[in-house]
């Protein structure tokens, strides 16, 4: 197997990597964008793109996107991002995979996404040092850990209140984020409602909490904190019709890609509806494979040097908060600013 490689010129990206290799259907882009605070780190996606445009324009637009995520999470990590097509086997993609992260020579570091799973990561470590660690409990913890800091730095920002005590939270997906998300909040004295598919309704009520087929279901009169932990898209025009008929005061999740059109934000602004950017709250698990890969790596998120960097979650939304109050502006745009400050 013979990979051919081509570098694909893009403005603000510091390398675009094309791999290919012609019997095996390996179809690969790999896209650094930015590498001032260090090496770049982010996921690789296996999927099956109709197209190698629709393939660019997706690499293009996640690494990007974990630069300003990294940056956020004062990591010392740049942003970068690979997709591979999934036409090619996974035996066959380890090996050719490994040549693409022998090519880049350490600039990127990557790590599971969609279509990568644990299994892969370690099969792929196997060929190379530039691979996250697998070694600990699953980056799902970590991720609820700085959702629920992210929950508290809200309410001190908002309420003086550093705690969610009596506070109305509804999460919608019961997975590895919102099942831990959910405990934590219960233990900070929330009252919480999960949505999700009927298939987790026992688990749900088995664990202690109101299950609802629906977020319309819901039995609160209001709802401080709305928490998107499943897909995208959940704030559309049917969200917004029903904030305003519970009175939604703060959108606050893990899922990535929560507005479902760039005038969503703008109208939850309009009706008084904080926005805690996605980037910033669901940042807990690039910031425990960043730790694993650069202090121990089988860190787990209540060690002190992890702890230390989730807890710092709340206090950079606090940043995005106060920001977008003393500028009357739209809370991402407050966050990409910031975010700018550590790589520009």
């Amino acid at each position: 197997m013979t990979l051919i490689f081509k570098d694909l010129k893009h403005d603000n990206y510091e390398r675009v990597l094309l791999a290919q290799e012609e019997s095996t259907g390996f179809h690969s882009i790999t896209a650094i964008h930015n590498t001032k605070r260090g090496p770049a780190l982010g996921g690789c996606r296996y999927f099956a793109y109709q197209s190698q445009e629709e393939q660019l324009s997706d690499v293009l637009k996640l690494s990007r996107a974990m630069t300003y995520k990294n940056s956020l999470a004062n990591l010392d990590f740049g942003g970068g991002k690979a997709t591979v097509n999934a036409k090619v086997n996974k035996n066959q993609f380890y090996e050719l995979f490994a040549q693409v992260l022998k090519t880049l020579d350490g600039t990127y570091i990557t790590a599971g996404d969609i279509g990568m799973v644990d299994e892969d990561l370690i099969e792929l470590k196997k060929l190379s040092p530039h691979v996250c660690s697998t070694k600990g409990s699953d980056s799902g913890l970590s991720t609820a850990f700085g959702v629920f800091n992210a929950m508290i730095g809200y309410e001190e920002f908002q309420n003086h209140q550093s705690n969610l005590e009596n506070k109305k939270i509804l999460i919608k997906g019961y997975g590895k984020v919102g099942t831990r998300l959910a405990q934590f909040c219960k233990n900070s004295g929330a009252k919480v409602e999960i949505v999700d598919f009927k298939s987790k309704k026992d688990l749900i009520e088995r664990d202690g909490f109101v299950y609802l087929d629906n977020y319309q279901d819901t039995n609160f009169d209001q709802i401080d904190i709305f928490s998107p932990c499943a897909t995208g898209g959940d704030l559309n025009q049917e969200f917004l019709d029903f904030s305003k008929i519970k009175k939604v005061k703060c959108v606050l999740g893990a899922a990535n890609n929560q507005l479902a059109d760039d005038d969503i934000e703008q109208k939850l602004f309009n009706e008084g509806i904080i926005y805690c950017p996605d980037y910033c709250v669901n940042a807990g698990g690039v910031i425990i494979l960043a730790l694993r890969s650069s202090i121990k790596e089988d860190m787990e998120y209540d060690e002190p040097e992890a702890k230390k960097k989730l807890t710092g979650i709340k206090d950079q939304l606090k940043n995005i908060l106060l920001l977008s109050k003393n500028k009357n502006q739209l809370s991402t745009i407050s966050s990409n600013q910031l975010a700018e400050q550590g790589f520009q």
